[in-house]
C-alpha cells in the first residue's frame, strides 16, 4: 500500500484528502508510537472533518465527532492495523450515533467556535466548501444517499463501502446510482448555484 504523498492506486478525486495509509513502524517504542500518531493526526483531522461534513454535520459537530475518534485512536494506536480506514469508519459511525440521538434544544445565540480545528485560515473548510458548491447539494440528499456519496467522492469504491457500511454492494451502487441522478437533476435546473 502506498504512503502519505505517494500515488494511490484508486481513481483520483476532486476532494483534497492525503494518501492512504502508510505501513506504520509498529515495532517500536511508546515514543515512535506518539510521533507516528502526531503525524497521523495533523495529516488527517482536517480531512475527515470535511468527510463527515460532507454526510451533513456541521463543522462543530463534525469537529467534536472527529476530536472523539482521534482521542480513542490515540489509546488503541499500537492495536490498530490501518489507522485511515478505522478512523474514516469510526468517525462515520460516531456521526451516525450522534445524529440519531440529537435533541435540538432552542438556544441563544452561540459565541463563535475557538476550537483550534476550526481557527485555519480563513478556514480551508470555508475555502474548500466555497470551491464546491456540490457539497450543499449533498446536504439535501437523503442519509443513506449522502452516506455513500460521501465516502466515494473520498477514492472508496462501492465494495469498500459496503464492507465499511455493512451493506451489500447492491445497496451501495443503488444509493450511488439515485444519489447521482438527483444531484445531476438539481445541477441542471441550477440549484447548485450561490
Amino acid at each position: 500500500m502506498s504512503g502519505p504523498g505517494q500515488d494511490d492506486h484508486r481513481r483520483p478525486t476532486r476532494f483534497s484528502a492525503p494518501a492512504p495509509d502508510a505501513t506504520l513502524n509498529v515495532a517500536g517504542t511508546t515514543g515512535e508510537w506518539d510521533a507516528q500518531f502526531a503525524v497521523f493526526y495533523r495529516e488527517w483531522t482536517k480531512p475527515l472533518v470535511a468527510f463527515l461534513i460532507m454526510q451533513g454535520a456541521d463543522v462543530a459537530l463534525a469537529a467534536d465527532v472527529v476530536q472523539e475518534t482521534m482521542a480513542v485512536l490515540y489509546r488503541r494506536w499500537q492495536e490498530v492495523d490501518h489507522p485511515r480506514a478505522w478512523a474514516f469508519r469510526t468517525a462515520s459511525q460516531r456521526l451516525v450515533r450522534a445524529v440519531s440521538t440529537v435533541r435540538e434544544i432552542p438556544t441563544n445565540e452561540l459565541p463563535p467556535l475557538s476550537s483550534p480545528l476550526l481557527r485555519a485560515r480563513p478556514t480551508d473548510i470555508e475555502r474548500w466548501e466555497q470551491q464546491y458548491d456540490v457539497v450543499d447539494l449533498i446536504a439535501r440528499l437523503p442519509p443513506r444517499q449522502r452516506q455513500v456519496m460521501a465516502w466515494s467522492l473520498y477514492g472508496h469504491t462501492p465494495a469498500e463501502i459496503a464492507d465499511q457500511l455493512g451493506l451489500s454492494g447492491d445497496a451501495v451502487r443503488a444509493n450511488l446510482y439515485r444519489a447521482r441522478i438527483t444531484l445531476k437533476t438539481w445541477l441542471s435546473r441550477g440549484e447548485g448555484d450561490r
